[in-house]
């Protein structure tokens, strides 16, 4: 594994896009998601994906520049079409204008259908809260892989959620980022590369027996199963049918339409029912209390949702990011084969 310098990685990850065939604000955009993402410690949905991003632009499954086609605007919502374009550049325009309509009338929200992928959903919801909304983000997956509660042929998407809600001066946002499977692809990606086995009650083969192998899954040998498993398998299986709704069959499709994503972005302004500081005080307190609790035996302190990729951050942003040497190799070969100087953009760009 190694430890990347943040810096230096962005000017790499910039470099990288630019090289690839797209414009410089949307390379930074992406740029910039990716590496968040990664010192967030989300190494699921951060620059490991690089090469992926890279391969779409090549192959014109992702097409840099294109058009956002509005296809309805009211005063609080709007759905658009983002084609092939980078859906992390449609994605931040989305939240931005749902930010903007929550300014004026208190609640925002704006659907997108297209073929690009986002990335992690936390920075589109903590995007709001940092303008200190309440943001909320729902994904409806490409494609039917999952399984619905009971059965064993694909019907569902991944469909991830998130949400991340603004507090005060004494803690980070709240952050909840979550597949409603048992645990997203890029997850499994990076058991796989670590010689990790997944849980049982993750994936399921066809016969309706349990694999804990995470290639079983690239394979085609297995799919994924709600979140749950085994006493509560429904309620995640209840959550992403909830998601395929409300960011799928709202606008976009529904998982069986395999053309691509659909994307439900809201913002909500805490000042429509109290005050900023009335309510992140309150959201403070209520952190307090949760904390206050006796703790488990083996339990040191009793974190709430994002604490754990706070401090995560917190140490990356100190130590370096860090990569494992698979992924770090995929990145440095697609790096030259876009003749980016890689060598003179990483020269100090690695911790010792």
């Amino acid at each position: 594994m190694v430890r990347l310098k943040e810096k230096p990685l962005r000017e790499l990850c910039l470099a990288m896009f630019i090289a690839a065939g797209a414009p410089e604000d949307e390379a930074k955009i992406v740029a910039d998601i990716l590496v968040d993402t990664s010192i967030h410690g989300v190494d699921s949905h951060g620059v490991r994906a690089i090469p992926g991003y890279i391969n779409g632009i090549l192959k014109s499954t992702i097409v840099p520049g294109s058009p956002i086609k509005i296809l309805r605007d009211t005063a609080t919502t709007a759905m658009w079409d983002a084609g092939l374009g980078f859906g992390f550049v449609a994605g931040l325009k989305a939240m931005d204008v749902a930010i903007e309509k929550a300014k004026k009338y208190k609640m925002g929200s704006v659907g997108i259908m297209g073929r690009g992928h986002i990335g992690a959903l936390y920075w589109y919801s903590l995007h709001a809260a940092k303008n200190n909304m309440i943001g909320i983000t729902f994904c409806r997956g490409g494609g039917h892989s999952v399984v619905p509660y009971g059965g064993v042929d694909g019907r569902l998407g991944v469909n991830p959620l998130s949400y991340a809600i603004p507090t005060g001066k004494k803690y980070k946002p709240i952050i909840l980022d979550m597949a409603t499977t048992g645990v997203a692809w890029g997850h499994l990606l990076i058991m796989d590369i670590r010689g990790e086995k997944a849980p049982e009650g993750w994936l399921i083969k066809p016969d309706g027996t349990w694999s804990t192998d995470p290639k079983s899954l690239f394979k085609r040998e297995s799919r994924p199963v709600a979140f749950g498993h085994p006493y509560s398998e429904y309620k995640g299986y209840g959550l992403s049918i909830i998601v395929e709704a409300l960011a799928g069959a709202i606008g976009s499709g529904c998982s069986l339409d395999e053309k691509g994503f659909g994307h439900t972005f809201m913002a909500i302004d805490p000042t429509g029912y109290c005050s900023l500081d009335e309510f992140t005080e309150r959201i403070e307190s209520m952190i307090d209390h949760i904390k206050s609790s006796r703790k488990r035996p083996g339990f040191e302190e009793i974190l709430y949702p994002g604490e754990p990729e706070w401090l995560e951050e917190a140490k990356r942003r100190k130590l370096g990011i860090f990569v494992d040497d698979p992924l770090w190799e995929n990145i440095i070969k697609s790096a030259k084969d876009l003749d980016v100087n890689i060598d003179g953009i990483m020269i100090n760009g690695l911790v010792p």
